[in-house]
């Protein structure tokens, strides 16, 4: 009886294993409906919750997001992505829209097209 209880109580833990090992999906977030370009309304999201006094307005060392060519950088080296989308660390002292996000969203996704 012993030799056969231990294969059984191996077979069971293994099947328990087996069928309770699944794989996690993460939800993937809703495909961009539209894409703004920073021209045609990024620039003004940017300007209202990033180039503010002391924050990207060039006045300090942080970066000038006055323009596109002032953000590329940040753009280009992750950190812009990194810190709003993913961290949402900026900006600073106030939290974006869930709208807001989804424009930021959809604009990296898109290889943040300036026009």
């Amino acid at each position: 009886m012993k030799t056969i209880c231990n294969p059984l109580i191996g077979l069971t833990l293994t099947l328990a294993i087996l069928v309770g090992c699944t794989s996690d999906s993460v939800m993937q977030p809703e495909p961009c409906m539209e894409v703004l370009t920073y021209e045609a309304g990024v620039d003004q999201l940017i300007q209202n919750n990033c180039n503010l006094s002391g924050c990207h307005d060039g006045s300090g060392g942080v970066g000038n997001y006055n323009s596109y060519q002032g953000i590329q950088r940040s753009l280009e080296n992750g950190q812009f992505k990194q810190l709003v989308l993913i961290e949402r660390s900026m900006p600073k002292g106030q939290s974006l829209s869930e709208a807001e996000y989804e424009i930021f969203r959809c604009w990296a996704e898109n290889n943040f097209p300036q026009n």
